[in-house]
């Protein structure tokens, strides 16, 4: 019984051995088939579908660059942005120190109602009280204590005032 099973089993395997090398002669076969155009165009197609780590390492580092220049250029645009924020508001700020200057002198050319009987002090004071004041009825308050207070100046001196006009 132990000659049969070996016998069986030397038969299993030199069947195992023929269909083997079969397999290997028709691969070959086939592979001798193909030119060696074709043999050297699927090495180059399989090197082309495995990236070397050297090429990802540039993608990556072409792609860093590449955001670093877009963050440049917004960084740049908005300092721009800043500068021309700045110069509109310093332009209007001027803008609007210009009209107050012109609003002062047009008050300090105004002639001031019995400013012949006042020092500077006084002329400088009511000025003063003329622009702090918080509205036009405050100034017309201002305006009417002042021209009482020249008359009064004006009678005490024996001087007559003329009446401002307008």
């Amino acid at each position: 019984m132990k000659t049969r099973t070996f016998i069986l089993m030397a038969l299993a395997t030199s069947a195992l051995v023929v269909s083997a090398g079969a397999w290997a002669q028709q691969g070959a076969k086939e592979r001798a088939g193909q030119t060696t155009q074709e043999r050297q165009m699927e090495r180059v197609q399989s090197r082309e579908r495995v990236v070397s780590p050297d090429k990802v390492a540039m993608k990556d580092q072409d792609r860093l660059q590449q955001q670093d220049r877009d963050q440049d250029k917004d960084r740049n645009q908005d300092q721009d942005r800043d500068r021309d924020q700045d110069k509109d508001q310093d332009r209007l700020q001027q803008q609007d120190r210009d009209q107050d200057q012109l609003r002062e002198r047009i008050h300090q050319d105004e002639e001031i109602f019995g400013s012949e009987m006042m020092t500077e002090q006084e002329r400088l004071q009511h000025m003063e009280q003329m622009r702090n004041a918080g509205s036009d009825a405050e100034r017309e308050q201002i305006r009417a204590r002042h021209h009482e207070e020249m008359m009064k100046r004006a009678r005490e001196r024996g001087v007559k005032l003329e009446e401002p006009t307008g």
